[in-house]
């Protein structure tokens, strides 16, 4: 009797079921990849601007050249720019992010970008003075703060332009090319609102200064919240020269002018005032003319997949929890503790 085979089936394997909970781990785990990257790129950034110093300092020993206020300003020109661009080809290589992704849109219209720039510096202004005040109290707590701040012994035309040049033009473009276009650009398909907050959080740390993370905090956010609304960086470019140039300015004008004090003090209390002034009204203006959307909340939907289930708290989480940020963060804070010393000493 001949048995009868019968076919054989193939075994069933149930396809696994892709659930909301399982697409919202997966895409935290790709941010949390994406904030290592940040981190890291943070880290040696500042890593960079050190190594950068460190080594022309012992080749002009090698060499016997001496410094002078020239020369120190090409150093410090040099090692702006290698810091945000060394680590920023190295950033871009890992990740594949797009250069041109970091600028975003090459020109904004002069309607919207000159209020902007008006709100802006009012309230880098405010930041200003909310620094100075943490910075005069710090004594209650009997600490001071060590950090060195914006100084200039130009005393030439040529030195003085070129004093501008390395401490308001060249750092406008590296650091926010660093932290407004490969930072902030990388972390904003994510959530804008997110970007805004993670890129002001390293921004400020970076300074490893207390009372300069008082100031950077806030203009970290309002820098950040421009470009995001404007879709470019040029506008936080144009801030961050413009209060630079504002500080060095003032600090030449003390060391070389023949103003007094006094008159000095008055002249910059009346600028501060316009800026504020003029930001309140910017601001109005803007508001009544819609010409920009002031709304920016993290539920907008985002241009990654599966970013849109991602609260806040998971985005934040995954910024903060990761080894890139939690190291770079380990070190400024322990730079910024450093810089921190009783009044005594």
């Amino acid at each position: 009797m001949q048995q009868y085979t019968y076919p054989q089936y193939r075994q069933y394997i149930p396809r696994p079921v892709i659930t909301e909970d399982t697409i919202r781990r997966d895409t935290q785990k790709k941010l949390r990849k994406r904030c290592t990257a940040v981190g890291f790129y943070a880290l040696t950034y500042t890593a960079t601007m050190y190594v950068l110093s460190i080594g022309l300092l012992l080749l002009f020993q090698t060499l016997g050249i001496s410094t002078d206020e020239t020369l120190t300003q090409l150093q410090d020109i040099f090692i702006s720019v290698g810091a945000a661009f060394i680590p920023g080809i190295l950033f871009i290589a890992a990740t594949g992010f797009k250069f041109r992704e970091a600028f975003g849109k090459t020109t904004v219209g002069a309607t919207t970008l000159i209020p902007l720039i008006l709100m802006g510096m009012a309230v880098a202004m405010a930041s200003n003075y909310a620094a100075d005040i943490f910075e005069t109290n710090l004594s209650i707590f009997g600490l001071q703060n060590t950090a060195g701040s914006v100084e200039s012994s130009a005393m030439t035309p040529f030195e003085i332009i070129l004093n501008i040049i390395s401490v308001a033009i060249v750092p406008a473009f590296a650091e926010e090319f660093a932290y407004r276009g490969l930072v902030m650009g990388s972390l904003k398909k994510y959530g804008r609102a997110f970007a805004v907050v993670a890129s002001a959080i390293l921004f400020s740390a970076m300074h490893s200064n207390t009372t300069q993370i008082v100031f950077t905090l806030p203009v970290g956010l309002i820098f950040g919240y421009i470009d995001i609304i404007t879709d470019s960086i040029l506008p936080s470019i144009l801030l961050h020269f413009m209060n630079n140039f504002y500080a060095i300015l003032f600090t030449i004008l003390y060391t070389n002018s023949n103003l007094d004090e006094r008159e000095l003090t008055i002249i910059q209390l009346i600028i501060v005032l316009l800026f504020l002034v003029s930001g309140v009204l910017s601001f109005i203006y803007l508001a009544r003319s819609k010409k920009v959307s002031f709304s920016l909340s993290d539920k907008e939907k985002p241009i990654e997949k599966g970013a849109e289930l991602l609260t806040l708290k998971n985005k934040m989480s995954a910024f903060l929890v990761n080894p890139g940020v939690m190291i770079s963060m380990s070190v400024f804070l322990t730079f910024t503790i450093l810089c921190l010393t009783p009044l005594n000493q």
